[in-house]
């Protein structure tokens, strides 16, 4: 998720702590209330700090460096210390207990878990295993989850007599939105399942900006993948087969670690190679990102004629005007 979303959700799991100090009572807030929050946030938003250490080829950085051990399990206790810590220097007198416990708490289910229900994913087992995991509910900005979060956020400015209850409900409507869209997700998957009973693999994954529409991949024997859309009123429709053979990328290619990496990202990759010079270059899509069947995200990875990558970007399928005129079904301009 975006940081203003993972810093808000953290805000709400520390006003989940009954404070020591009623919001509407006289008398300020304790220190350990206030700790509390402070932590909270922070804790948040740290893991993501590892944006700043990122070193590396362009794919290597949005793929590697960013969502690493910083957003792991294992380094979870880590990165609620040092919120911790930092909220005590602000505010001497607090309780550790209570301001470790709502720091750990908010790395887990303020940052880790709404990184996990993207469609982006995050590696959450590191340094156990390097698996990307993704629970595909919403997208990596969803404005539905993170307006009631602001809305609760401006009403606990104003009313600082009712700013938890503010906060609160903000959080249980967002809530309340993600679970919504847990169970449309697992309509959906059940309906293109039944839609393609011989395929190997179905996902069902957010469109952007939709709640109703989402896109989906099926894979199919012959190393086929079914590319489409579904809605929560239709049946899916297919928009395009595409053959994806494994050997299409050469094993010397699979071997240059950028490429490697683009390729654990994508879960149902359409791989290209291209001669360029006295190189190649090689072109991996992943599908589960695609309009009307075609791809939108894709990474290029320039190798050298001795395996060295000379170049890696990033491709979005085009300026926002070609990718508006692809949503809108409009033919290619000749």
């Amino acid at each position: 998720m975006d940081n203003l979303t993972h810093g808000l959700l953290g805000l709400a799991v520390g006003a989940l702590r009954r404070p020591d100090v009623a919001p509407d009572a006289p008398e300020r807030a304790s220190p350990t209330d206030r700790a509390v929050l402070l932590a909270s946030v922070l804790a948040a938003e740290l893991p993501d700090l590892d944006t700043l250490l990122a070193r590396g080829d362009a794919v290597t950085v949005a793929l590697h460096a960013h969502r690493g051990l910083s957003h792991s399990l294992f380094f979870a206790p880590v990165v609620a210390l040092a919120a911790t810590l930092i909220a005590r220097v602000c505010f001497r007198g607090a309780r550790w207990r209570p301001v470790l416990l709502t720091s750990l708490s908010s790395v887990l289910f303020a940052h880790l878990l709404p990184d996990l229900w993207t469609g982006w994913g995050t590696r959450v087992l590191l340094p156990f295993s390097d698996a990307r995991l993704s629970l595909d509910w919403t997208v990596v900005v969803d404005p539905w989850v993170t307006l009631p979060l602001v809305i609760g956020a401006g009403v606990a400015w104003r009313k600082r007599a009712l700013w938890r209850k503010a906060v609160l409900v903000g959080f249980a409507c967002a809530m309340a939105y993600v679970g919504a869209r847990v169970a449309v997700w697992g309509a959906l998957t059940r309906r293109v399942a039944q839609a393609y009973p011989q395929a190997e693999a179905v996902r069902v994954f957010p469109a952007p900006l939709s709640f109703s529409a989402w896109r989906y991949v099926a894979r199919l024997p012959g190393a086929t993948l079914a590319a489409g859309d579904v809605t929560l009123l239709g049946t899916p429709l297919e928009a395009r087969q595409v053959s994806a053979p494994e050997e299409a990328l050469p094993e010397e290619l699979r071997d240059v670690p950028t490429v490697r990496e683009a390729l654990a990202w994508a879960r149902f990759p359409v791989v290209t190679v291209k001669p360029v010079g006295a190189g190649r270059e090689v072109h991996i899509a992943d599908l589960r990102y695609h309009l009307r069947g075609e791809p939108t995200l894709t990474f290029v990875v320039r190798v050298g004629p001795t395996g060295t990558v000379e170049d890696a970007r990033l491709e979005r399928g085009g300026s926002a005007s070609e990718l508006l005129r692809r949503w809108r079904g409009e033919p290619r301009p000749k």
